[in-house]
């Protein structure tokens, strides 16, 4: 039997000569292991449908790595499986493309995964707290480069050099991104760029001309109540707020955006802000009007929540806009959140 570097799973007879690999999708070991192949120039092609081959069910996303795309690279299979040894990956080789059900290897739901040219906008209104948690997702976890974009540069930035551009949180948005701007971005965006907007950028966009994301008017009872005396003024004031808090929302794990994931998330909320669920692209949403599984908010703080947008992604023409109310990032620390990153990065095309 032939002899691999990487730990390789062989699902029934010998595949001296594989046709592809298989690997699973749903972890950040997968995503580092991608970015690194992306690096090396291995090409890559994820199923958008789940499929059965050789007796194993593979789930969507899965990413699929085939000898004839990688025909013109000499050292692509010493390459792929010093890598799969590296970041500790079980690779399944088949000799065929045609699978036992779903979707054969040459339709068009199994699609290429490009080599993304990144950009993040840094300074001014972008909160550096918020820029600094993205620098250090790509720099130490993901292992993937990205360009710092000034924000003073935007305006005359040509977009065509890059295929990501991600809005990270922070205040100032409002008057940062005025008409002209926000055109440039939707023109850039319909002709194939992913737009990823992040927290409280989210409000520039909002409710703008060219963008679907709706804000939430919630409407508070009219009913004239007594004033709140002194030293109930603090406990009126937080009501509503959102101060640390773990909601559990329903996912749509059939959108590139939530591939590897069930059909819930637990997802971090460190602000009150809510919008409209979308007409459609809706991926993590939060319907009913409940209390949170961790953490403290406002007693009213489930009635804002209710129905509301978590993650969602608005087809435009070519491209995308990436919605992330909730920053999946945050601290570095909440893990279940990295993989809807990565996924809104090179899954979503």
């Amino acid at each position: 039997q032939t002899e691999f570097k990487g730990e390789l799973i062989d699902p029934g007879s010998e595949v001296a000569d594989p046709y592809a690999y298989i690997s699973d999708w749903n972890s950040m070991k997968d995503a580092r292991f991608l970015a690194k192949l992306l690096q090396k120039g291995i090409r890559v092609r994820t199923s958008m449908n789940p499929f059965t081959m050789d007796g194993v069910k593979h789930e969507r996303g899965s990413l699929i790595i085939t000898k004839l795309d990688n025909s013109a690279n000499p050292d692509f299979k010493e390459t792929l499986l010093a890598l799969a040894e590296e970041f500790d990956k079980k690779l399944i080789a088949t000799s065929t493309g045609f699978v036992e059900k779903g979707k054969d290897f040459g339709s068009d739901v199994v699609q290429m995964i490009p080599k993304r040219r990144i950009a993040v906008l840094s300074g001014k209104p972008v909160s550096s707290l918020r820029y600094g948690e993205i620098w250090h997702f790509f720099e130490e976890q993901l292992g993937y480069p990205m360009i710092a974009l000034g924000a003073d540069q935007l305006e005359h930035t040509n977009l065509s050099n890059y295929d990501v551009l991600i809005l990270p949180g922070g205040s100032g948005y409002d008057s940062f991104l005025d008409e002209d701007i926000r055109q440039k971005l939707i023109s850039w965006t319909e002709n194939g760029g992913s737009l990823i907007i992040m927290g409280a950028a989210l409000k520039a966009v909002a409710d703008k001309d060219g963008f679907t994301l709706k804000s939430r008017e919630i409407k508070k009872d009219s009913t004239a109540k007594p004033t709140a005396s002194y030293e109930n003024t603090a406990r009126e004031r937080i009501k509503d707020a959102v101060k640390g808090a773990i909601f559990k929302t329903e996912i749509d794990n059939t959108h590139p955006l939530a591939f590897g994931y069930d059909d819930h998330y637990y997802s971090l909320k460190l602000r009150n802000g809510s919008y409209e669920i979308l007409e459609s692209g809706n991926v993590s949403v939060i319907r009913n009007a409940t209390e949170p599984v961790a953490g403290f908010s406002g007693s009213e703080t489930p009635a804002r929540l209710k129905n509301s947008l978590v993650f969602g992604v608005q087809n435009m023409e070519k491209g995308r806009v990436i919605y992330l109310v909730d920053n999946p990032l945050f601290r570095g620390f909440w893990e279940n959140g990295k993989l809807f990153f990565v996924n809104a990065l090179f899954m979503v095309n």
